[in-house]
């Protein structure tokens, strides 16, 4: 099946909005952003975001790492502009297969390399698991493998809170953060510091009602302690960024807990809060090619 370049859904202003494309999968419309590298023997990275973000995330590292790689970004199901997916399609176990039944697809089976951002990050772990072949190389930043405090209850609370993942409350904040200053809120409780130019793709993701409630399904579905238990089977290169000023997932909480099931990863401890990829694209980028050359070696 043949990807479409439908951009009718994406507006002009988008990040990278030259490589958006889409394709209808088992009810789901996918929106994915794909530059195939000249060279067929050239590796390939998936990038997998987070909850509540999108394909706009990666931008920066995406127009670098093209240059070299074959590269992919998706928004997940529920998130962006990937549409149609039913609240039973938005577990990290569904979606992984979705996203593996995409690449299969794309003719990219096995992602040599696979980078995630915080539940992103379990998603490529769950991915993995099902692929083929396990990628070479796994890059986390900022895993989301241990629950948040409760000082972000406030903030999170619509997202782990299963009474409140309904479409009606999705409904209800669509209408409601527009009028408020919630998102700039959620965003500085990441401790990042955004310019206004990364704030306002998601400004613009939380005006819609299917952007919300995927994004509260998809973080309700994580299975922790039972993700963490296969992951520490599979045969990859484990690199994981830790921010070191992240409030959402505590590095004081984070890396014991990658010490324990990943021994032999690499681990970074970053400066930086949730969003420290975003922020700080250029020594991101640098990690992720770290861990490609060490492939080599």
């Amino acid at each position: 099946m043949t990807p479409t370049v439908d951009l009718s859904r994406i507006p002009p202003h988008w990040p990278n909005r030259r490589f958006s494309q889409s394709l209808k999968l088992s009810g789901i419309n996918w929106h994915f952003q794909l530059s195939k590298h000249t060279n067929p023997n050239a590796k390939s990275i998936l990038f997998i975001h987070g909850t509540g973000a999108s394909t706009h995330s990666w931008v920066h590292i995406f127009n670098h790492l093209k240059e070299n790689y074959t590269v992919l970004t998706v928004d997940l199901p529920g998130h962006g502009f990937t549409q149609g997916a039913q609240k039973a399609q938005l577990h990290i176990n569904d979606i992984s297969e979705q996203l593996k039944l995409l690449l299969d697809t794309l003719e990219i089976p096995s992602p040599n390399i696979i980078v995630g951002h915080s539940v992103g990050a379990n998603c490529s772990l769950s991915l993995s698991l099902l692929l083929e072949h396990s990628p070479e190389a796994i890059v986390g930043f900022n895993p989301s493998l241990v629950d948040p405090p409760n000082s972000l209850l406030f903030f999170l609370g619509p997202l782990i809170n299963p009474i409140m993942t309904s479409s009606l409350t999705a409904s209800l904040l669509a209408v409601s953060i527009p009028k408020t200053n919630m998102i700039n809120k959620l965003l500085d409780s990441t401790n990042s510091i955004l310019s206004e130019e990364q704030r306002e793709p998601y400004r613009y993701l939380f005006k819609k009602q299917s952007h919300i409630y995927g994004s509260m399904n998809f973080k309700a579905a994580s299975d922790i302690p039972i993700l963490l238990a296969k992951s520490a089977l599979l045969q990859t290169k484990f690199t994981f960024v830790v921010g070191g000023k992240d409030q959402w997932v505590r590095p004081e909480s984070l890396i014991p807990i990658l010490e324990k099931y990943f021994p032999q990863a690499t681990v970074h401890l970053e400066e930086g809060g949730h969003l420290l990829h975003e922020v700080n694209p250029n020594r991101s980028i640098e990690i992720i090619e770290q861990t490609i050359d060490q492939l080599l070696t």
